[in-house]
């Protein structure tokens, strides 16, 4: 499967082809006036909405498009050729997840000695690469899956790493970010040591079973707040099937019981793809009924969901108050 090309029907260019916009003299006005957006010289947009007047179900989505818009305006305005995105701006460019903004900068990547420097929205990485790590993405170059995900896990911080690593692990992911930790493991042992001791620790914790973007950030906090990482996705049969649990611990010394833990997104009980034929109600009442069969089965229940995950303060508070004990330092 080939990526979807760039795409440039939301930019406006004051260059090379009015068919897309505007002469020089017109963008300049358009843009003191106030109905283009500057994104790059030569290179605006719309003004869009403010993301935080948007439906929080499509928040995400549309953020994402308008930081591609900044990279296409980056790939269309860069003199060198190849351009080649790397980094965060692969990951965004392939839909791998993340957590929070997208960065203000675009990644990209320069062979070693090219002496780019970053600055004007741009950051520039010289880094060693080989031809298979790349793939087309229209006029433009991607890192590969594999390559990205070694990039961030050598790079980024523990959370960005993870939400997309695991997404790029799980048996759903689509086909073109698919992919194992052997893959990765292979792209990073032919590139030197830098950064390989935080890399291999991502490798070894990214885990494919978490089913979603808050499942893994969940997974992030709470190793970071100190305790245990629980299973993921631990089977329970019951009189009329199986249910499915996000996280589980085992008893502890004060915990006698076993300790189930379910991250709740909005999107179970408000998102179509989620409810299918279901209301908002009929869901809740759905997952009442849910808990109350497992904790019939003698476990310990905990839910929080994105306000938590963003608050690790307030995790940490659910997860201690189901008697769940740190093992080791916490990191946040």
């Amino acid at each position: 499967m080939e990526l979807e090309p760039p795409d440039f029907g939301r930019l406006r260019l004051s260059f090379r082809d009015s068919a897309h916009g505007a002469d020089t003299r017109a963008f300049e006005r358009a843009c003191a006036r106030g109905e283009l957006e500057r994104l790059r010289p030569g290179v605006g947009r719309t003004p869009p909405v403010p993301l935080r007047e948007l439906d929080e179900s499509v928040r995400y989505a549309e953020s994402r498009l308008r930081f591609l818009d900044r990279v296409n305006a980056v790939g269309l305005t860069r003199r060198s050729e190849p351009v080649v995105f790397s980094h965060r701006t692969a990951a965004a460019v392939l839909g791998l997840p993340t957590v929070g903004r997208w960065p203000e900068s675009v990644d990209l990547l320069v062979p070693n000695g090219s002496w780019r420097r970053n600055g004007r929205g741009v950051r520039v990485h010289e880094l060693e690469f080989d031809a298979d790590e790349l793939m087309p993405w229209g006029p433009f170059f991607i890192t590969t899956p594999a390559r990205t995900i070694a990039d961030l896990v050598r790079s980024t911080d523990l959370m960005t790493a993870i939400v997309a690593f695991d997404a790029a692990l799980r048996p759903t992911a689509d086909p073109i970010i698919r992919l194992s930790k052997d893959e990765v493991e292979e792209i990073l042992d032919r590139h030197g040591a830098w950064g390989l001791t935080r890399a291999r620790f991502a490798l070894e914790f990214a885990d494919g079973r978490a089913a979603n973007a808050g499942e893994s950030a969940s997974r992030v906090v709470i190793y970071q707040l100190g305790y245990e990482v629980p299973d993921l996705q631990v089977r329970h049969l019951h009189a009329e099937g199986f249910f499915d649990v996000d996280f589980k611990w085992r008893p502890g010394r004060r915990r006698p019981r076993p300790l189930i833990g379910e991250f709740d997104g909005a999107g179970k009980y408000l998102k179509p793809e989620y409810l299918g034929f279901m209301t908002p109600g009929e869901a809740v009442l759905k997952e009442k009924r849910r808990e109350d069969i497992l904790r019939r089965q003698s476990n310990d229940f905990a839910r929080w969901g994105w306000p938590e995950v963003r608050h690790p303060i307030a995790l940490d508070r659910v997860l201690r108050e189901c008697g769940l004990e740190p093992i080791r330092r916490r990191l946040v």
